[in-house]
C-alpha cells in the first residue's frame, strides 16, 4: 500500500472491537488536516481487496453510519459531553466527503460478484442522546434525531423512497424527473426539492410535518387524503381518526434539535408533554386538564430533565412527579415517567 502515517492496524483493530487504542483513534478522527490522509489510505485498501478497476467511484458513505451506531451503542463509550462527541463530529465530516466504503470494517457483503451494488437494504440509527448528520446516493442531506432511524435501498437506480420512524430533517437534492418520498406508516411525503422536518415515531398518535423551504405534498396512503404545502406551515396529521390539520409556524422550533436546542414558543401543555417524551425519552402525563392559557415560552441547551421540570414548576406553576424506571411482570423495563399536574 506504500507508506502512510497513519498506522492502519491500530486503525483495524478498533473497528473489530479492539479498543486499546482509543487514545490514538480519538487523536486521528478528532484530527481534521488528517481526513485527506484517511481517504487514500481507505481508497487504496478498498482497491487492493477487490483486485479490480472502478470506474466510477460509488457514494457509499452511508457504510460509516454503521459505524457511528457501533461506537455509540457500545456501552464503555456512551459519553454525552466526553471525547465520542469530537469523533463523531469528525466521523461525520469524513462520511460527507468519503467515496470508498468500510466494508472491510463492517463486514457487509454489498457487492455482487460483478462490482456493482444490489437491492441492499441500509439503514441509518441514531441511538438515544445522539443526533446524526448523513447523506443519501441521490445527494439529500439531512439530520435523524436521537432513537430515529431511516431505511432504504442503496442501487443505481435509486428510487429516492426513504422509510422513517422517528424524527429527521432533510434537505432534499432537486431532481425533477423522480420524486423523493419519506414513508411513515400511512403518511407519505412527496417532494422534488425542499427542506423539512418530520417527526413520526411508532409509538405516538400524531405525525408532524413542518416545512421550511420549497413545496411539498402530505398524504395519507389509507384514506387517500392529501394536502399542498406552503413554506412556515405544518401539518399534523392523526394516525388513529386520520384526521389532517394545518397551521402556520415558526418553523426554527421544530427544527432547532439539529443545534441541540429544545425550543418552545407559546406552547400549550400538550405539545410540551409530547416534546419533552422525545426530547428525554421518558413518558409525561398531564394528570389535569390544563387551560389554553398556560403556555410555554423558553429555550432550553443541555439542561436536564430536572432543571426543566424546575423552571416549569417556577414559571407555569405546574407541579410535577417522577417516577423512575421499574420492571413490569414480565421482567420489562418500563421507561422514567413524569407527570404534571396544576398547582
Amino acid at each position: 500500500m506504500g507508506e502512510t502515517k497513519i498506522d492502519f492496524e491500530k486503525l483495524q483493530r478498533f473497528f473489530k472491537g479492539q479498543n486499546e487504542n482509543f487514545e490514538y483513534i480519538r487523536e486521528l478522527f478528532c484530527d481534521k488536516s488528517r481526513e485527506d490522509e484517511l481517504q487514500k489510505l481507505l481508497r487504496r485498501q478498498w482497491y487492493e481487496m477487490f483486485h479490480e478497476e472502478i470506474e466510477d467511484e460509488k457514494d457509499l458513505s452511508h457504510i460509516l453510519y454503521r459505524i457511528h451506531f457501533e461506537i455509540n451503542s457500545r456501552k464503555e463509550f456512551i459519553e454525552r459531553k466526553g471525547k465520542i462527541r469530537n469523533i463523531l463530529k469528525v466521523l461525520t465530516r469524513v462520511a460527507a466527503v468519503l467515496f470508498i466504503p468500510l466494508l472491510f470494517y463492517t463486514g457487509i457483503n454489498l457487492f455482487s460478484t460483478s462490482g456493482y451494488i444490489g437491492r441492499v437494504p441500509v439503514e441509518i440509527k441514531a441511538p438515544a442522546w445522539t443526533r446524526v448528520e448523513f447523506s443519501l446516493p441521490d445527494g439529500t442531506k439531512g439530520w435523524l434525531n436521537s432513537r430515529s432511524s431511516i431505511k432504504y435501498y442503496s442501487e443505481p437506480r435509486f428510487n429516492r423512497e426513504i422509510t422513517l420512524n422517528g424524527e429527521a430533517f432533510f434537505d432534499v437534492a432537486k431532481d425533477k424527473k423522480k420524486n423523493f418520498k419519506v414513508v411513515a406508516g400511512d403518511a407519505i411525503v412527496t417532494v422534488f426539492g425542499t427542506k423539512f422536518n418530520i417527526a413520526a415515531y411508532d409509538n405516538e398518535k400524531i405525525v408532524e410535518v413542518v416545512l421550511e423551504e420549497g413545496s411539498l405534498s402530505f398524504s395519507d396512503k389509507e384514506s387517500k387524503k392529501s394536502c399542498l404545502m406552503s413554506p412556515c406551515e405544518m401539518v399534523v396529521y392523526n394516525k388513529i381518526n386520520k384526521s389532517v390539520t394545518t397551521d402556520t409556524v415558526q418553523t426554527h422550533k421544530y427544527t432547532s434539535w439539529k443545534e441541540g436546542k429544545l425550543v418552545f414558543r407559546n406552547d400549550p401543555m400538550d405539545v410540551v408533554a409530547r416534546r419533552l417524551e422525545r426530547w428525554y425519552n421518558v413518558e409525561v402525563e398531564l394528570r389535569d386538564i390544563f387551560p389554553d392559557e398556560v403556555r410555554l415560552r423558553a429555550t432550553f441547551v443541555d439542561e436536564d430533565l430536572k432543571e426543566v421540570l424546575y423552571l416549569l414548576k417556577k414559571i407555569l406553576k405546574v407541579d410535577y412527579k417522577i417516577v423512575e424506571r421499574s420492571l413490569d411482570r414480565d421482567d420489562v423495563y418500563l421507561k422514567k415517567k413524569v407527570i404534571l399536574m396544576k398547582r
